[in-house]
């Protein structure tokens, strides 16, 4: 039996929410049609496919190792549709998928979103954290169009370019750093230290340079998102490292100071990455040029 391609997106809809509901509201099928599409699938297939879990569905083996390739064959299909009629952001109600470090995430995304009500109104912007590290098959098997962040060793199958530069700040509690103070060597290692340690290779950036110019944090709190760090310094009256963007966007809403980190840290990329097979689609094609042309808003000199 040759699975219709209804049945194929029921498979790839159940395998990215891992919830049989979540799944028939993204179809706009009821739950007893995508259900009864999975037994007519596991009938094909000769496996369960998905197992019920605490909170949903989690894929068998089998599933996962069909998974890449149903993703690819049906964005092939939608890309064959696509090519047939000019993209039109205006018009197009295509949803956009993006794998996002989770400082790209922060200073990135409300400059997009707000690009996305303005020019493509009825598209859909979805973004899902990288991880730990890239996984090119999340990109070769479609079912993310591309992916922002810091990449050591990316890929050689994924095109990868650079988007921006950052730089490091500081940012202060007042009662530890009064106005007329400046933040010096000695005050810097002396002061309680809240250390942002997200996933992924970014965590070894502010480690390496700190190390390598002998610079010392008295870490007293150890944290995952750089949005916490902010009101970690507030309630701890310390400090924090982080992005030079991350500071100037935190600083001010929680009364802390944003200031120089006293030794030079330079700075660090922020990249693209995604697929060559996108290369030719006029959807992506739009999707790369737009967030350029966000990235050089937010960083021109003015």
């Amino acid at each position: 039996m040759t699975p219709d391609i209804s049945l194929l997106r029921v498979f790839h809809a159940v395998m990215e929410e891992r919830n049989v509901t979540a799944a028939a509201q993204r179809l706009g099928q009821s739950q007893s049609t995508v259900s009864a599409a999975l037994s007519r699938l596991r009938a094909a297939l000769g496996d369960e496919l998905f197992l019920r879990a605490r909170y949903g569905v989690e894929p068998t083996e089998k599933a996962l190792e069909i998974a890449p390739d149903i993703a690819a064959g049906l964005e092939r299909l939608e890309q064959a549709f696509r090519a047939a009629e000019p993209f039109d952001p205006a018009r197009t109600t295509r949803r956009f998928r993006l794998l996002l470090g989770p400082y790209a995430e922060i200073v990135l995304v409300p400059e997009l979103a707000a690009a996305f009500a303005e020019r493509a109104p009825s598209a859909r912007l979805e973004i899902a954290p990288i991880g730990p590290d890239l996984d090119p098959r999340q990109l070769a098997g479609r079912a993310f169009d591309l992916a922002v962040g810091r990449f050591d060793s990316p890929p050689e199958d994924l095109v990868v370019s650079e988007l921006f530069d950052d730089g490091f700040r500081c940012i202060v509690a007042p009662q530890a750093l009064p106005e007329s103070a400046m933040l010096d060597r000695d005050l810097y290692e002396s002061l309680p230290h809240v250390v942002v340690s997200p996933p992924g290779n970014w965590r070894t950036g502010v480690h390496k340079r700190t190390e390598a110019t002998g610079l010392r944090r008295n870490t007293a709190v150890v944290v995952t998102h750089f949005l916490t760090a902010a009101p970690a310094v507030a309630r701890l009256g310390g400090i924090a490292t982080v992005p030079a963007r991350v500071a100037a966007m935190t600083a001010g809403p929680y009364g802390l100071r944003n200031v120089p980190v006293p030794v030079d840290l330079g700075t660090f990329p922020s990249q693209i990455a995604w697929h060559p097979h996108l290369r030719r689609d006029q959807g992506h094609v739009w999707l790369r040029e737009l967030i350029r042309e966000v990235v050089a808003e937010f960083t021109s000199p003015d």
